[in-house]
C-alpha cells in the first residue's frame, strides 16, 4: 500500500513539473524574448505642397522576436520642387522629418508578409533658393510642426541579413503656417522603398 501511495505522489510530482515548463503565450513570444537589430536606408515619394517630392532617409531600430520593431527615423526633401502657387521659381521647399517608427510584421517567417507601420514625430520647413540662384533673397518664414503616419507594407525575406520593404502610407500634419503654405499643403499620400539590414 505504501509503495502505491509512493508511486502515485511521484506521478503527480512530475505532472505538476511538466505543467511548469509549458511557456505562456504572449505577443512577444513563448515566454522568450529574442532581440535583433537593423539599419534602414529608405527612399519616400509623395506629393507635397502641389508638386512630387523625393525624401531620402535613414532609420535604425530594434526588433522584438522578429515581429515587433521600434526605431528612429530620418528624412528630407532632396528635390528642388517649386511649391504650386508660388511666383517665384528661384525658391523650393526645403522639409526634414524626425520620428519614431514602430512595425508589426505578421509570418515574418514567410518570404513575402504583410507589415503594419505606424510613424510619428517632427518636422521642420522653409523656403529655401534653388542651387542655381544662390546669390539671390531668401524669404524670411520658417515653421516646425508634429506629423503621424501610418501605413502599410510588404515586405520581402531577400537574404539571412538583408529585408526589402515596399510600403504606402499617409502623412497627417498638425497645425502650420509658413509663406502661405499650410498643414493641408504638406499631407498626402507617400510611397515608400526601404532595405533593412541587420540581424533579425
Amino acid at each position: 500500500m505504501k509503495i502505491k501511495i509512493v508511486i502515485l505522489l511521484c506521478a503527480i510530482a512530475v505532472n505538476a513539473a511538466a505543467q511548469t515548463d509549458k511557456e505562456t503565450k504572449t505577443v512577444f513570444g513563448n515566454g522568450k524574448l529574442h532581440l535583433g537589430y537593423f539599419l534602414s536606408p529608405s527612399c519616400h515619394v509623395g506629393n507635397i505642397a502641389g508638386s512630387t517630392a523625393v525624401l531620402p532617409g535613414l532609420g535604425a531600430g530594434i526588433i522584438f522576436n522578429e515581429k515587433i520593431s521600434l526605431g528612429l527615423t530620418y528624412k528630407f526633401i532632396i528635390s528642388e520642387n517649386t511649391p504650386a502657387g508660388e511666383t517665384n521659381d528661384m525658391l523650393y521647399l526645403d522639409q526634414q522629418y524626425a520620428g519614431i517608427k514602430g512595425e508589426y510584421s505578421f509570418i515574418p517567417d514567410k518570404v513575402v508578409h504583410p507589415n503594419i507601420q505606424l510613424e510619428a514625430g517632427v518636422g521642420h520647413t522653409e523656403l529655401d533658393l534653388k542651387d542655381a540662384y544662390e546669390t539671390g533673397d531668401v524669404p524670411q518664414g520658417d515653421a516646425s510642426f508634429a506629423y503621424f503616419e501610418p501605413g502599410a507594407a510588404l515586405e520581402i525575406n531577400l537574404w539571412k541579413y538583408l529585408k526589402l520593404d515596399v510600403g504606402v502610407g499617409y502623412r497627417f500634419i498638425g497645425d502650420v503656417a509658413v509663406n502661405n503654405l499650410s498643414g493641408t499643403d504638406f499631407a498626402g499620400i507617400s510611397y515608400s522603398a526601404a532595405l533593412k539590414i541587420g540581424l533579425f
